[in-house]
């Protein structure tokens, strides 16, 4: 059974669980129109629900009529959508956190940038701290072969190459662009895949095989 809400709409709210932890509130069966619990967030998806969301209907009754604009996806997002419930869903997930002191890599960064040889008043190259990072996550997978892999059901791919893709924001959505046996790549050569994939993706002219089929991503959230 479910916790009996009585937060907004018959959510979920702290107070609910505490009760019923301490045995004082009443279990309810979970109806399928019963709303999310504090802080789910609604599908993706415009269209039928997914495994376990609320259909659009469900939602939009959430919410007074006027009070919002409604805009249908287009099909980036639903793809988006459709890809990241999937593997959320059917993937073994956890998870680590680490920090990293990166006093020499920046020196480093510093260093080699300065040494760029300047053409037509610009540096031949500059360097990010993703680039870095990308060369170090591709020898890393190289180390530990046993996570350079993926899940495919009743089987793992032990990969023998560390296809590095790189999450690339573009209006409407995501692109991941793999930048192919990148521990085999120097960090110029890793610099200018990206610059050149991630343009590409923002102007929608990536093929299908520029970003399928990598074995891990990296997503930077340093502007944040």
């Amino acid at each position: 059974g479910a916790i009996s809400g009585t937060g907004p709409h018959g959510r979920v709210v702290k107070k609910d669980v505490e009760a019923a932890k301490s045995g004082k509130a009443p279990l309810k069966a979970t109806s399928a129109g019963a709303a999310p619990a504090a802080g789910a967030a609604a599908p993706a998806s415009g269209g039928a629900a997914m495994a376990g969301g609320m259909t659009k209907a469900q939602v939009l009754a959430l919410y007074p009529e006027g009070s919002y604009e409604l805009v249908p996806n287009d099909g980036m997002r639903k793809v988006v959508a459709a890809r990241l419930t999937e593997s959320k869903q059917t993937v073994p997930h956890f998870y680590l956190t680490l920090d990293c002191k990166i006093d020499a890599l920046l020196a480093a960064r510093e260093q080699i940038n300065a040494a760029a040889p300047v053409k037509d008043g610009k540096p031949s190259y500059k360097l990010s701290v993703n680039d870095f990072i990308m060369k170090a996550w591709a020898a890393a997978l190289m180390k530990v072969p046993t996570a350079n892999a993926t899940w495919a059901g009743d089987s793992i791919l032990y990969h023998k190459h560390a296809d590095v893709a790189v999450a690339v924001s573009v209006p409407g959505g995501l692109f991941t662009p793999v930048v192919k046996a990148c521990e085999t790549k120097s960090l110029r050569q890793i610099s200018e895949e990206v610059k050149d994939l991630a343009g590409r993706a923002r102007s929608k002219k990536l093929t299908p095989a520029e970003y399928q089929g990598g074995s891990s991503s990296v997503s930077n959230l340093g502007m944040f």
